[in-house]
C-alpha cells in the first residue's frame, strides 16, 4: 500500500506548460487517488496573503485555516481548480507528504465538489493539463 489518503498535501517541485517548473517546492492537496490506474489529482494550493483578488475568482476556491482549526494547512489559502495535475501514483511517493493529517471532512468534501463542479462547466485548456510520471518527479525532487 502507498499509504496516502484523499486530504493530504504533498509538497513538490512540479512542472505546468504554461508556466514551465516552478523554483520551489508548492503545496498540492490530494483531491483523488485511481489505485486502478496508478494516478493521484492533486489541486495546487496558494496562500491567500497578498492575493485576496486573485483567491476570489470563480476558477479558486478558498479554504480557511479556521472553523475548525487546520492542520494541514498552515495559514488561509486558495485551490485553483483551473488546472488538471496528475501525478503517477507509485511506492515511495508517501515520503513527499507534508504530514499525515488531513484537511477535515467537510472543507475536503466541499474543495471537491467545487473543483469537480468547475471541471464539468468549463473546458481545462490544454497547457494547464498536466501528468508526471515518477521518473519526473524523483528528477524535479530530489
Amino acid at each position: 500500500m502507498k499509504d496516502l489518503v484523499i486530504g493530504q498535501v504533498l509538497l513538490l517541485r512540479i512542472r505546468i506548460d504554461y508556466y514551465g517548473v516552478f523554483k520551489d517546492k508548492h503545496p498540492y492537496l490530494i483531491l483523488d487517488i485511481r489505485e486502478e490506474d496508478n494516478v493521484i489529482e492533486v489541486g495546487q494550493l496558494h496562500s491567500l496573503e497578498g492575493k485576496f483578488f486573485e483567491a476570489i475568482d470563480n476558477k479558486n476556491k478558498v479554504i480557511f485555516n479556521s472553523n475548525p482549526q487546520e492542520t494541514v494547512i498552515d495559514k488561509d489559502s486558495f485551490i485553483q481548480k483551473n488546472n488538471t495535475i496528475l501525478l503517477e501514483y507509485f511506492e515511495g511517493i508517501e515520503r513527499y507528504r507534508r504530514q499525515t493529517d488531513v484537511l477535515s471532512s467537510n472543507k475536503l468534501q466541499d474543495v471537491i465538489s467545487a473543483y469537480r463542479d468547475y471541471h464539468i462547466k468549463n473546458e481545462i485548456p490544454e497547457n494547464r493539463i498536466v501528468y508526471l510520471d515518477k521518473k519526473e518527479i524523483e528528477e524535479l525532487n530530489s
